[in-house]
């Protein structure tokens, strides 16, 4: 099974303060934004790599220079202005998806983890699930949480808010692009509840999956390891 992986490289986080870019700091030996695609368990089985980036001269040379040699082939879409949120900004490159029934990745690609998901496998086993949620235990307010009900069903989706110990591991896939799209008007129809900061994330659009009537499933990832946290890589 082929598929899609969207990356949000849009925010106002891709340059530090410094003026160095996030996605190249060393990490493992490797430039952090690719060591940590890499490591994903259907890395190999990707149809292609799209990237979403805020358009400026900075994000046009790590394209040029960085991403179309890492990804060959690789989308790349820039947004003028920044977007009201990485949802958003994934819907801007769902618009060079040409596979539409393939599952769909959006990777934040900003959290490592360790995990041996076969999506395939996972979606064809699940028939009723039109997304797949990773997630590992916390309770800290920083993240994005799932809650569950006495069935281990996924009822809800929240942004910043601990309504469970299930918190997102910032990687989002949904069965297909319809899928995606449905979540997204679910998500503008209901923004007041959808939306944190004003900004719209990915995560709630879960919510709008099972407002279809889908189920989420849950896969449980290890070896968490937090990138956003960027002072820690930088000792």
């Amino acid at each position: 099974m082929s598929m899609h992986i969207i990356v949000p490289l849009a925010g106002p986080d891709f340059t530090l303060a410094d003026g160095r870019i996030k996605a190249l700091i060393p990490f493992q030996g490797e430039p952090l934004l690719k060591y940590v695609l890499d490591s994903r368990p259907w890395a190999s089985k990707a149809t292609r790599y799209c990237f979403a980036l805020h358009d400026c001269a900075t994000a046009r040379k790590f394209s040029y220079e960085y991403l179309s040699s890492w990804y060959p082939g690789c989308s790349i879409v820039y947004l003028s202005t920044i977007s009201r949120g990485a949802a958003l900004s994934a819907l801007a490159a769902v618009s060079l998806v040409n596979e539409f029934c393939q599952p769909m990745i959006i990777d934040l690609a900003d959290i490592y983890y360790s995990s041996s998901l076969d999506i395939e496998y996972a979606l064809q086993s699940q028939p009723d699930a039109g997304g797949i949620a990773l997630v590992f235990e916390s309770t800290n307010p920083q993240y994005s949480y799932l809650a569950i009900d006495n069935n281990g069903m996924v009822i809800e989706a929240a942004e910043k808010k601990v309504i469970s110990n299930k918190a997102s591991a910032g990687t989002y896939i949904f069965d297909n692009c319809s899928t995606f799209l449905k979540a997204i008007g679910h998500a503008i129809d209901n923004a007041p509840s959808q939306t944190h900061g004003n900004l719209f994330y990915v995560c709630p659009l879960f919510n709008g999956v099972l407002s279809l009537g889908r189920q989420v499933a849950l896969e449980p990832v290890f070896d968490v390891m937090d990138i956003k946290l960027i002072e820690n890589l930088l000792r």
